[in-house]
Parts: C-alpha cells; structure tokens; sequence
C-alpha cells in the first residue's frame, strides 16, 4: 500500500511538473498591488510584520499570504505540489477503500439473503420428507391395511387414504388430494360398521393434509368416508357433505 502512495506521488508531481507555467509579470504586479493595498506587505517587499515575504519567486509553490492581524487565528499554511499529491493520493486510496468496501457489503448481504433462502427451502424438503418417511413406515407395516379412499360422483378429483393397525387398531388418515377445509369447517372421518357411521375422528386443523394424522382407534368396519362438518364435528355425518369413502 505504502510503495502505491509512492508511485502515485511521482505521478502527480511530474505531472505538476510538466504543465508548470511561469506567472506572468501582469499578474504578479497585480496580485503585489493586491497585498500592499491590504497592507499586507511594504513597499521594499516586506511583511507588515517586519519578515521578509517569499511570495511570486517560486512559481513551483502554491502559496497564500500569511496573515497574522488577528492574534485567535491560525497562519495559512503553505502548500507544496508535494503535499498537494499526497492528499490526492490518499483520496484516491480512500475513494478505492469505500467502493470496496460497499462492494462486499453487497456480497455478503446477497449471500446472506441467498442462505436464508435456500434454509427455507431445505426446511420445506425435510417436512416433505419426514411426512414420506412416516407413510412409508406403516406402508410397510404388514399389520398395517391401506385403505383408498376416492372422491364421490360430484368430487371425482379428491382422494384420501387411511391407515388402519390390525393388530392395535390405530386408524391414521392422510388427506392426499382434498383442498384445506374452508374456515368454520372440518373433514370428519366415518367408519361403516355393520350399516352405521362410526366417528373416527375430525382432522387436525394445524396438520397438514398430506400428514398421516392419528384418529380414532376402530375396532371392526367395513368402509371408511369423509365428510366436510361444522368445526369440531358432528354426532352423524351430513351425507350432502360426503367427499370421499372406500370399502375395505
């Protein structure tokens, strides 16, 4: 960094140094005249202060004049071209310092926003896969009978299946292809035992339908169905509601 600020120096001094221009004499008479009206200098080349005034004889030096009248102020400070290279080397290093520091600001505020992102999607496959995992684990299950259950004359796109334990008589129902019970509402899981509908249970409202949902345990039944009740069920099915069902 150090060896930059160098060589960016010799630039801007030769540079400096190449379009340098003597100050034309009108302009120094003009300028003296300038610093005698303001009493400034004297007329042998004095300051007022009695120093002797090094002003218009090195045109290779930006200068102002110093002015001492008031005692609370500082002199104005002469400015060399080498000084003046410093300071514009050292903007633009610290011009270059804030683009790349705003630059990888960026990056990394994208790549955070990327992460978050792809969290989200790895969360929602993890879900998926867990519910696949916990379907597969009662497929599997040879005590385990997998009972379709297909939409009815006027809802041919819906279908559901249920899970039902032979030995323990666990019933988990999985609401497959069925659209999220309308606010106010509930799916109602039936079993047809001996002619009657046996509840099985309602459908979770905060799981969702592709979940295996524990329900009722059922003994013995001959058929399972679906039916959309009022939340928190119904004592007997609304057959006009009946969504899907299949024998066993």
């Amino acid at each position: 960094m150090e060896q930059a600020i160098v060589e960016a120096e010799k630039a801007l001094e030769g540079l400096a140094d190449i379009q340098a221009m003597e100050t034309p004499l009108v302009l120094k008479q003009d300028i003296w005249d300038r610093l005698e009206a303001e009493n400034l200098v004297t007329k042998d080349g004095k300051r007022a202060d009695g120093q002797v005034e090094q002003a218009l004889t090195d045109d290779k030096i930006i200068q102002s004049p110093v002015q001492t009248t008031d005692a609370g102020k500082e002199p104005k400070r002469i400015v060399s071209r080498r000084s003046y290279g410093w300071a514009v080397a050292a903007s633009v290093l610290l011009a270059l310092s804030i683009g790349t520091n705003v630059f990888f600001y960026q990056q990394v505020k994208e790549g955070k926003g990327l992460l978050a992102e792809t969290n989200a999607i790895l969360d929602t496959q993890n879900a998926s896969l867990a519910v696949l995992q916990d379907k597969w684990s009662l497929v599997k299950n040879p005590a385990v009978k997998t009972i379709p259950l297909n939409g009815v004359e006027n809802k041919p796109g819906l279908h559901a299946l249920v899970f039902w334990d032979q030995s323990s008589k666990a019933v988990y129902l999985s609401l497959e292809q069925m659209p999220a019970a309308p606010k106010g509402k509930q799916y109602q899981l039936w079993a047809m035992v001996d002619g009657q509908p046996v509840s099985a249970g309602v459908f979770p409202l905060d799981t969702k339908e592709q979940t295996a949902s524990k329900m009722l345990d059922i003994p013995k039944a001959q058929a399972f169905a679906i039916t959309l009740e009022d939340e928190g069920g119904k004592p007997v099915p609304t057959l006009t509601e009946l969504c899907v069902m299949g024998s066993i």
